[in-house]
Parts: structure tokens; C-alpha cells; sequence
């Protein structure tokens, strides 16, 4: 009896065993499917005109470092134009003082 019970175990376990191996099959398969739908996404493979992902990022880096370039020279020019706009304020106040003067 006692030979039949540890048959009976060593089969479940066997069964239980080749149950994991084929879920862990069928998981590697889904995964690979997943790396190569991932690979196709960065490296474009099997499309052809397409831009690498790899690519992408390296224009849309670039045209922010042209962009923070764009931007420095702005904040140059409104720092100009708010000093002449500082002095025609002093002009104007002046021309202000000579009309009131004048009436």
C-alpha cells in the first residue's frame, strides 16, 4: 500500500512539474514576442523609411539645445529693449515736464 501512495505522489508531482514547464514555455513564447514587438519599436527593422527611436531622440535633443539657445538670446534682447524703454521713459517724462511748463 505503502508503495502504491508514493507512486501515486511521484505521478502528481511528475504531472504538476510538466503543468510548470508548460506554462513557462508558453510565458518565453509570449515574451519573445513582446522583445520583438519592443525591438521593431526602437530599430524600425522591418519598416522601411521609418526613424529609429534611437533617432528620434537624438533630433528632439538637439532642436531643445536650439531651442535654450533661442530662448538665452530672447532674454538678452528683452533685457536691451527694457533698458531703451527705461530711457524713452525719462525722455518722455521730461517732454511731459517742458509741455506742463509751457501751458
Amino acid at each position: 500500500m505503502t508503495e502504491i501512495l508514493v507512486s501515486l505522489f511521484g505521478a502528481i508531482g511528475a504531472v504538476v512539474a510538466s503543468y510548470f514547464s508548460y506554462a513557462a514555455n508558453r510565458q518565453s513564447r509570449r515574451s519573445n514576442v513582446s522583445i520583438e514587438q519592443i525591438n521593431d519599436a526602437v530599430n524600425h527593422r522591418h519598416k522601411t523609411g521609418t526613424p529609429r527611436l534611437y533617432d528620434m531622440v537624438l533630433s528632439n535633443f538637439n532642436r531643445v539645445g536650439q531651442l535654450e539657445k533661442s530662448v538665452k538670446e530672447i532674454k538678452r534682447d528683452i533685457k536691451d529693449l527694457s533698458h531703451v524703454v527705461s530711457v524713452h521713459e525719462i525722455e518722455l517724462d521730461s517732454i511731459e515736464d517742458k509741455i506742463e511748463g509751457t501751458n
